[in-house]
């Protein structure tokens, strides 16, 4: 367990996650709806300020901070990322880096199959399960096209996103709730094996799986 106070980020969909706990307890939370493309890079370090100011505590008191590394949203995933890094960096604190996959499958206790909405019939896949030493992958995180050859057999607890139900007709599904928290998440799997998910601020990296929809022109030569 940290000793002290950690700043939990989740950046990587439309809601904005802020977090404060100490010996293993969420103090202070903050889950804010997306306004645009740019609300998380906006929001994200008043919001921080916020919630240190309603625990009566400054920066300087953060012990650690956790974050989600994705995947999700590029614009989201990269102000989380960054906003960890350069405060970890700042403070000379360690970061508890997460995927999105790792702290959906902390909910069970047996292997799951995630399927995350990547748009236009596919979805960000991975099959593992957490174990006391961390999290052990039959499938590493990567992108899929849904059809029956790629679903996992009915056997298999699925965990999805609800606009996904569609493809999982006969098989167990497991919605992803709206009212989902990382941030409990973050905390369980940082008490159950710390050191699996512990970096530092340097080895800190986004997970994108697929490459932007969009590309930046080039400058000419």
């Amino acid at each position: 367990m940290v000793n002290g106070a950690v700043l939990h980020l989740d950046t990587t969909t439309a809601q904005l996650h802020v977090a404060l706990s100490q010996a293993g307890e969420i103090l202070f939370e903050q889950c804010l709806p997306c306004e645009s493309h740019r609300y998380h890079s906006a929001m994200l370090v008043p919001t921080i300020q916020a919630l240190l100011a309603s625990a009566r505590l400054s920066v300087n008191d953060l012990a650690a901070l956790a974050v989600n590394q994705g995947p999700g949203s590029f614009t989201g995933i990269r102000t989380g990322v960054i906003t960890a890094r350069t405060m970890a960096q700042f403070l000379q604190v360690p970061v508890y880096q997460f995927n999105t996959f790792e702290l959906l499958a902390a909910q069970h206790d047996r292997p799951v199959a995630i399927y995350l909405d990547a748009l236009r019939g596919r979805a960000y896949h991975a099959r593992l399960q957490i174990e006391p030493s961390g999290t052990y992958y039959q499938q590493p995180p990567t992108l899929v096209q849904l059809d029956a050859a790629a679903l996992p057999e009915a056997d298999t607890l699925n965990v999805i996103s609800p606009t996904l139900a569609e493809f999982f007709a006969d098989r167990p599904i497991h919605r992803i709730s709206g009212d989902w928290r990382p941030q409990a998440a973050m905390l369980r799997l940082m008490g159950q094996s710390p050191a699996a998910y512990r970096q530092d601020w340097s080895a800190v990296r986004p997970l994108y799986i697929q490459e932007p929809s969009i590309t930046l022109k080039q400058k000419s030569p």
